[in-house]
């Protein structure tokens, strides 16, 4: 009789473990088969969704997402979609130097940007930090650059050494991603939104050179970048990338604009190649465990950090400083602030990020493949 009663004892152990086993993964079954796949939205550009050099907080948003969900965006040509290229038999022609001038004064104080926005996403409160995925940039056909006069705009970094006006319109080759700048120079295009703001920051502080900050209405200008990003110019944030923005208004409200096809670092004539978007598709996450004050990106190579000033050297110590935070603070290799401070120096790329936005930018690059660990799990990735 003891045999079987081992048995029958071993058998009861079994079917117990086997039920415990099977009660341990049921909540997360159900937990996984209960998250919802976020939906996805179409956010065309119309009269009603652009605005034309201005972010105004007070505006109805013009969608209501939920965090995780993915929103389709169309942007149009500066002036909305007034400096628009059109083709001819020969070439791509476009408005002159005139009408693009007077563009430039009839909106003056704003920017010559058109943003599409304000997007709302729901449970984004001030304090928060919204994470907004670029997942993909379809450009439309043709582009332009210009540089103001000289003689009537203080813009651009060389305004009195370029006293005429310039532009010139540009066909792109969307099968090739590439675009002729003249015979013998051809560019890659390397598309990124301009423009990626969320509502601004009420501490703003006040102009210290260029035109006013906000108008009568309260509607503050997109020509500057500050700590809500707007016109940061940030040619790393192409598709793939991940920018990480504070919030100061409720629902975060988030506009894109200022589409850019190809831009070097500084932007010196004013502009990249300009251009608009038949598609940005962009996925916000709302963060409640991020707590940041500038805005930061991620590339699949880079860790960047940010910094803004009309002063460059005073924009290059707050990207730094930026950068030092995040490495004496993260988790993978601790380091106290010195070794950061060392490390900053050794390894991050700061760059200019652009100079003609009134606010300067800098951004500080810093290479994910030093720390060992995170590279060899990026690499076991499929």
């Amino acid at each position: 009789m003891k045999p079987k009663a081992t048995f029958v004892s071993t058998l009861a152990l079994l079917v117990l473990a086997t039920a415990l086993a099977c009660a341990q993964q049921a909540p997360a079954k159900k937990k996984a088969a209960a998250a919802p796949a976020g939906k996805h939205y179409t956010l065309p550009a119309t009269k009603e969704n652009v605005q034309w050099g201005w972010l105004d907080v007070n505006e109805k948003p013009k969608l209501t997402v939920n965090s995780g969900d993915t929103v389709s965006i169309e942007t149009w040509y500066h002036a909305l979609d007034q400096l628009k290229p059109k083709p001819t038999d020969h070439t791509i022609e476009g408005p002159p130097m005139d009408k693009i001038a007077g563009w430039r004064k009839e909106n003056d104080g704003g920017g010559p940007h058109s943003v599409t926005g304000p997007i709302y996403v729901n449970g984004a409160e001030p304090g928060d930090t919204l994470e907004i995925r670029i997942l993909k940039i379809v450009p439309k056909e043709y582009g332009q650059n210009f540089n103001l006069p000289g003689k009537q705009f203080p813009t651009g970094l060389l305004p009195k050494e370029f006293p005429e006006g310039f532009v010139r319109y540009y066909k792109f080759d969307l099968a090739k991603m590439t675009t002729e700048f003249k015979p013998g120079i051809v560019l890659d295009l390397k598309p990124f939104p301009g423009i990626v703001a969320v509502g601004v920051d009420p501490n703003e502080p006040k102009e210290k050179a260029g035109p006013p900050i906000k108008d009568d209405k309260g509607r503050t200008s997109t020509l500057r970048p500050w700590k809500n990003g707007s016109n940061m110019d940030l040619n790393e944030l192409q598709a793939g990338s991940t920018l990480y923005v504070p919030v100061f208004n409720k629902g975060g409200l988030i506009w894109i604009g200022d589409a850019h096809c190809r831009q070097g670092n500084g932007e010196v004539n004013l502009e990249a190649i300009e251009c608009a978007y038949k598609e940005i598709e962009i996925q916000p996450i709302v963060r409640k465990d991020l707590k940041i004050e500038w805005p930061q990106a991620e590339t699949k190579d880079y860790w960047i950090f940010t910094g803004f000033d009309e002063d460059l050297a005073e924009a290059m110590k707050i990207a730094v400083r930026n950068t030092i935070d995040w490495l004496s603070t993260q988790k993978m290799v601790p380091m106290d602030r010195y070794e950061a401070y060392a490390l900053a120096s050794i390894t991050a790329d700061c760059r200019v990020t652009q100079m003609v936005d009134i606010r300067k930018g800098v951004h500080c690059m810093v290479p994910k493949s030093i720390f060992v660990k995170h590279a060899k799990m990026a690499a076991s990735k499929p």
